[in-house]
């Protein structure tokens, strides 16, 4: 009889799919959202080559420096420079081929080594994009920044050296020298704080450290929280089957032919089980194919999940039997799923939650526990942390489902209301 009664709330769940397939659409749309616009998942974990383009309408000597320092292999790997006319930067840009434009106007070498007159640089930013023009345009700050620094500290000289390598017959060298040499006596007054400067900036690359764990990949850690709000939610979805029953009359053609209401309480159970071990293999699987998660221990998440369906089905069937109508209901079992999600860091880090819900709430909370037992097994979380998540929250489960099914037996005795 259990497995007729699963077979019918399956077929009538296949019928209608829309409620089922809406909540396993919007987390999967949301990862997306926020992974794109936050940060692209990629092997090296980082942000990608800024698509920048200059356009160049000064064409002088020190414009050609730039294209020089621009075309170096160092800048290729953070920056891919396109040297484009006004027109075709503009039409990249509104094709969302680049990232930011930005344009040397004409006569700005003679005007910024006279300073006679203001110049300025324009940047225009592509509003299709976040980080890129972002980092374009702080990267433009500074060098504005030393172009004021010279230009304040050389003065006197910038005259001297348009002179020396804008001329005819090529650059002179000997003046050059001279240039140079008078530039280091000023540099002399500064050496205390420039050999060695007060303040360095160094890089360290890790090759041990990064071949032991897996690249970041920003949808594998999105994904789990997103996972664990909305099976709460589809777990709601099936566990109000039972006041769906009573609207439509069906629980009284059965209360007519069976005194017996355990099976009946046991097959809303199981089937709500059953879809969220579906759904669980859903967005876990499908996500792994839309966003190229490959996970690390795939037989812990398997096993985290069914266990946080256990819970989410005796969380959730529990609330619903202590609603006395379908109505209130939802309203309680959505403000309990809206809660447990935000506490127990599956919308946001638990980082950037209150100190006193981050330290005292959020470890107590079976949502974390699944969370941050996926994320551990992706990320390199020991094995001894998502185990005993996953028999905290089978043990917590089946003590739910145990006082769910209880609790919706009497309820059905005494007569379910709409």
């Amino acid at each position: 009889m259990l497995t007729v009664l699963l077979a019918k709330d399956l077929r009538r769940a296949w019928r209608n799919p829309l409620p089922w397939l809406i909540h396993l659409a919007v987390p999967l749309v949301i990862t997306a959202l926020i992974g794109l616009t936050f940060g692209p998942s990629q092997e090296s974990g980082g942000l990608g080559r800024i698509q920048l383009a200059i356009v160049d309408e000064d064409d002088s000597v020190l414009t050609g420096f730039i294209r020089g320092a621009l075309n170096q292999r160092e800048m290729g790997e953070h920056l891919a420079v396109d040297f484009l006319k006004r027109d075709e930067a503009l039409r990249r840009i509104q094709d969302n081929r680049l990232s930011a434009i930005v344009v040397i106007p004409a006569g700005f070498t003679r005007d910024y080594v006279s300073g006679q007159k203001r110049v300025a640089l324009e940047l225009i930013k592509n509003p299709a994009q976040s980080f890129h023009p972002a980092i374009a345009e702080e990267s433009l700050q500074a060098l504005v920044t030393i172009l004021n620094a010279l230009a304040r500290n050389f003065r006197a000289e910038l005259p001297e050296w348009e002179a020396a390598i804008d001329r005819s017959g090529g650059p002179d060298f000997q003046r050059i020298g001279s240039l140079f040499t008078r530039a280091g006596d000023k540099l002399q007054s500064a050496r205390a704080y420039l050999f060695p400067p007060l303040i360095r900036y160094e890089t360290e690359k890790r090759t041990e450290a990064a071949a032991s764990g897996p690249a970041f990949n920003i949808f594998a850690y999105l994904l789990p929280g997103m996972a664990a709000m909305f099976l709460l939610f589809l777990a709601d979805t099936a566990a109000k089957d039972l006041y769906r029953e009573a609207r439509f009359r069906t629980l009284e053609r059965y209360r007519a032919l069976r005194e017996q209401l355990w099976i009946l309480v046991g097959s809303k159970v199981l089937f709500t089980l059953v879809i969220l071990a579906i759904s669980g293999l859903i967005l876990f699987g499908g996500g792994a194919l839309i966003f190229r998660i490959r996970w690390q221990r795939p037989e812990g998440v398997a096993v985290l999940g069914l266990c946080y369906s256990f819970l989410a089905a005796g969380l959730m069937v529990l609330l619903a039997a202590l609603s006395a109508k379908e109505r209130l209901a939802t309203v309680l079992n959505n403000l309990t799923a809206m809660a447990l999600s935000l506490a127990g860091g599956c919308m946001f880090p638990p980082q950037q939650l209150p100190a006193f819900v981050r330290e005292h709430l959020t470890p107590l909370l079976p949502t974390n526990w699944f969370v941050e037992g996926v994320r551990g097994l992706q990320f390199g979380g020991a094995a001894p942390d998502w185990a005993w998540a996953s028999v905290k929250l089978a043990v917590l489960g089946l003590a739910l489902i145990a006082a769910a099914a209880f609790l919706f037996q009497r309820r059905i005795e005494r007569g379910i209301r709409q």
